[in-house]
């Protein structure tokens, strides 16, 4: 009996309970003594997520969103799970979503950078044809190598069309055009002029 009393009052701090009611009337004073008593655990957690690109003041601010939302939904009046353990889930939930979302955001941003310079590139494979003051003839001189799906192919593209604005007037799959289009390539690269 001695010890369950003395695991309830490891749960139930007075003062702690206290502020954490406070909170939930609404009180700030409140919530800024509760989260100068847990501070050292906002510091120590918000540490063990402080890696990379994202910064320790935005997690800073996670963690003490996180420290509010427990005091908010913490019931006082069980004794099972003290409010610093509840806290620490709560705080730690919350770094590991927010660095997923971070995370995410950022292989977003790569992938955007990266489709982007993809077809930057493809625009620019056949850049050199373009500006050539001789264009017209090299289209002639090469489209004897091109098969007619390839030359219409290489004259919508060579008119300013993105691939899927050739895919959409040719009837076929951007990965079709795509495809073409490196064949193309190859077929400029090893052309010879006789």
């Amino acid at each position: 009996m001695a010890k369950r009393n003395e695991e309830r009052s490891i749960y139930a701090d007075a003062g702690v309970t206290e502020m954490i009611l406070g909170v939930q009337s609404g009180d700030a004073e409140s919530f800024e003594g509760l989260k100068s008593k847990y501070a050292p655990l906002v510091m120590s957690t918000v540490g063990s997520f402080a890696v990379g690109d994202i910064s320790r003041s935005e997690l800073e601010r996670e963690a003490e969103s996180a420290l509010l939302k427990a005091a908010v939904r913490y019931d006082t009046k069980q004794s099972k799970v003290a409010f610093g353990l509840y806290a620490k889930i709560c705080i730690k939930n919350a770094l590991i979503s927010y660095r997923r979302k971070e995370q995410s955001k950022m292989r977003r941003e790569a992938k955007a950078i990266e489709a982007a310079s993809a077809e930057e590139s493809r625009k620019s494979r056949f850049s050199y044809i373009r500006e050539s003051r001789d264009t017209d003839q090299l289209i002639e001189s090469i489209s004897g190598v091109l098969s007619p799906y390839e030359k219409k192919i290489l004259s919508e593209y060579m008119s300013g069309k993105s691939v899927g604005e050739i895919s959409a007037s040719v009837g076929r799959s951007t990965k079709s055009v795509n495809n073409a289009l490196y064949r193309i390539k190859e077929k400029v690269k090893n052309f010879t002029p006789t």
